[in-house]
C-alpha cells in the first residue's frame, strides 16, 4: 500500500499545483500556528509529506533563521518541491516515508501538511515522529478528520453503497494516539465547491489521493451516475480539518 501510495503521488506531481486548493489552505492555518509556539532563533525543522511545497514556502517565510529538511515518500513531489525552493540555501530535501523517518535528529519543529492521513499505524509514527524532537520541541500536523466527504458518503449510502475512500480518523482517535506531551487539536470545516461532481473525483487524482481502501471496487458507471446526480450539479464537499500539535516535555 505504501508503495501505491508513493505512485500516485509521484505521478500527480506535475498536475499538483493546479488541483490542491485544500491543501493550500491547509498549510497557510498550519502556518499560522508556528507564532504561538516560541521556537528558538535558529530552529532545525523536518517537514513530512511536503509535495510541490506548499507548506516548505511558509515555514521559510515564518521561520526566517530556521534551517529546512523537506521530505516526500514521492521522488517527483521532491524534485517539484527542489525546483521551487532548491535556491534557499537553508533548505535541503530527501526522499522519505513520513511514518517511518530516516533522519537523525534532534529536531525543534517536525511538521507535515495533509500527510498523516496516510499513515497505516498512527500510533507508531506520532512516536517515531517525535522521538526525533528536542526537549521541549513541537510536532505540528494537519490532516483531514473523519467528517471529511460527509456529503459523498451520504450520496452513495442513499443507493445503498459505500465509497472507497480510506477511513479518515476522529480528532479524539488522533488525541488518542499522541504521546504523552502537552497534546492539543484544532478542528475547522473548510468547504469545496467543484463545478461538477465528477470533478471533485478528477481532483482527487490530480494531486494523488485517490488510493483507495483495501479490497474496494470501483463503481459502475451507472452507480457513479447515480451517485453524482444525488450529489447534485453544484456540489459542495466538506473537508474536516484537524491540526494536532504535541509539545515533547
Amino acid at each position: 500500500m505504501r508503495k501505491e501510495i508513493a505512485a500516485r503521488f509521484a505521478a500527480a506531481a506535475t498536475t499538483y499545483d493546479a488541483h490542491s486548493a485544500a491543501q493550500r489552505h491547509a498549510a497557510q492555518r498550519l502556518a499560522e500556528r508556528l507564532a504561538a509556539l516560541h521556537l528558538p532563533p535558529r530552529p532545525r525543522v523536518l517537514e513530512i509529506g511536503c509535495g510541490t511545497g506548499h507548506l516548505t514556502v511558509l515555514l521559510a517565510l515564518h521561520l526566517p533563521g530556521a534551517t529546512i529538511l523537506a521530505s516526500d515518500i514521492a521522488p517527483a513531489m521532491v524534485a517539484a518541491c527542489r525546483e521551487r525552493l532548491g535556491t534557499n540555501t537553508r533548505i535541503d530535501f530527501a526522499v522519505m516515508d513520513g511514518a517511518q523517518p530516516a533522519v537523525a535528529g534532534p529536531f525543534d519543529l517536525v511538521c507535515g501538511n495533509l500527510v498523516a492521513q496516510w499513515f497505516d499505524d498512527p500510533r507508531a509514527a506520532f512516536a517515531a515522529l517525535s522521538a526525533l524532537l528536542a526537549p521541549g520541541g513541537v510536532l505540528l500536523l494537519s490532516l483531514p478528520g473523519s467528517e471529511t466527504f460527509r456529503e459523498w458518503r451520504l450520496a452513495h449510502a442513499a443507493h445503498g453503497l459505500r465509497p472507497g475512500a480510506r477511513p479518515l480518523p476522529t480528532s479524539q482517535a488522533c488525541l488518542a494516539a499522541l504521546p504523552p506531551g502537552d497534546n492539543r487539536i484544532e478542528t475547522e470545516h473548510w468547504v469545496d465547491r467543484p463545478p461538477q461532481g465528477i470533478d471533485f473525483l478528477r481532483a482527487l487524482r490530480a494531486i494523488g489521493a485517490d488510493t483507495p481502501a483495501a479490497g474496494h471496487k470501483p463503481l459502475g458507471a451507472g452507480q457513479l451516475r447515480r451517485v453524482l446526480a444525488t450529489l447534485g450539479p453544484t456540489p459542495a464537499l466538506t473537508y474536516e480539518f484537524l491540526y494536532l500539535s504535541h509539545r515533547q516535555p
